[in-house]
Formats: C-alpha cells, sequence, structure tokens
C-alpha cells in the first residue's frame, strides 16, 4: 500500500493521501481530493476503482466510502451517478437518502435517494430524519402503525401534521 500512497503522490502531488493511510483511508483521501482537482477527478476516480480491486476491498465497504467522501466534499453529480450505475446496488439507498439529509440537501435530492428505498419502516425513519412530517405521516399510515403516528405528533410542531395525527389515532383506536 505505501507503494501505492507514494505513486499517487508523484502522480496527483503531496495532499492526495497521507502516508500511513489504510486501503479504505486511502481511497476515501483520493475520492475526496477529486473535488479540489476537478481536471482530474475521472483519473482519481479510476484510480480509486483499481486500488479497491487490487486491494480486494469488499463492494459494500468500497460504495459505504464514496457515498461518505461524496457527500463530506458536495460531490452530488457523482453521488447521483453512483446510485444511478447499478440495476441493483450492493447497500442500501438510506444511506445516499441520510446522507443527503446530514447535508442539508435540496428536499427535491432527499425525495429522490428516499424514493429508491424499498423498506416502508426505512422510509418512515429517513422522513423523520429529515423532518419530512408530512411524509412521514403517509409512510406511517401506509404501515397502518398508530405509535409511529403518534411519534410524529410528539415531535413535530406544525399544527396541520399534529391534527391529522390525532384524527388518524382516533379513528384507529
Amino acid at each position: 500500500m505505501i507503494l501505492e500512497q507514494e505513486r499517487l503522490r508523484r502522480a496527483y502531488g503531496q495532499d492526495v493521501t497521507a502516508k500511513t493511510s489504510s486501503v479504505t483511508d486511502t481511497i476515501y483521501n483520493v475520492l475526496c481530493y477529486a473535488a479540489v482537482k476537478m481536471r482530474e477527478a475521472n483519473k482519481l476516480l479510476a484510480e480509486c476503482e483499481k486500488l479497491a480491486k487490487k486491494f480486494k476491498v469488499p463492494e459494500k465497504r468500497l460504495w459505504h466510502t464514496k457515498i461518505r467522501a461524496f457527500s463530506v466534499t458536495e460531490q452530488w453529480g457523482n453521488m447521483r451517478y453512483l446510485a444511478e450505475s447499478r440495476a441493483k446496488p450492493p447497500i442500501s439507498f438510506k444511506y445516499f437518502a441520510s446522507a443527503a439529509i446530514k447535508r442539508n440537501r435540496e428536499v427535491s435530492d432527499i425525495l429522490w435517494y428516499v424514493g429508491k428505498v424499498v423498506d416502508g419502516e426505512e422510509r418512515y425513519d429517513l422522513y423523520c430524519e429529515g423532518k419530512l412530517w408530512k411524509r412521514a405521516f403517509g409512510e406511517a399510515k401506509r404501515l397502518d402503525d398508530v405509535r409511529r403516528v403518534m411519534r410524529i405528533r410528539s415531535v413535530c410542531n406544525v399544527p396541520e401534521i399534529q391534527r391529522m395525527c390525532d384524527d388518524y389515532t382516533a379513528a384507529n383506536s
């Protein structure tokens, strides 16, 4: 790994990665560096793929690392490209959605990722995490879960949604 790190530093500059990083940290740093060196971004992303293959990085770990790096460095185009790159990704879309929520992305971006989440309970949790109360309420209703509706009622400060929650719990008690 040290030889690969030296090669990367010679090719792209000393800032590309630390000298004593793990394989995962090196990949993360190179992905982050792609945000700084935009002209060389495609080459840097290809370098990450080569490193992952050479050092047999598990696909799930690689995807988590990419999501973390892309969200931290605001590489949302690369994040979207990653999300659209396969018929079935090796990890849940909840990780994409959660990263978008944590980085305060536009609601339309968050909803795009949440919309790809298959599990209703995960969608509900993501809507709550993003404080998208109306959608969380809709998901709780689809799940037919009064407890989840009551949770929304307790944490949401929007009178309209609180009233909807009250009406739902009254009708389903």
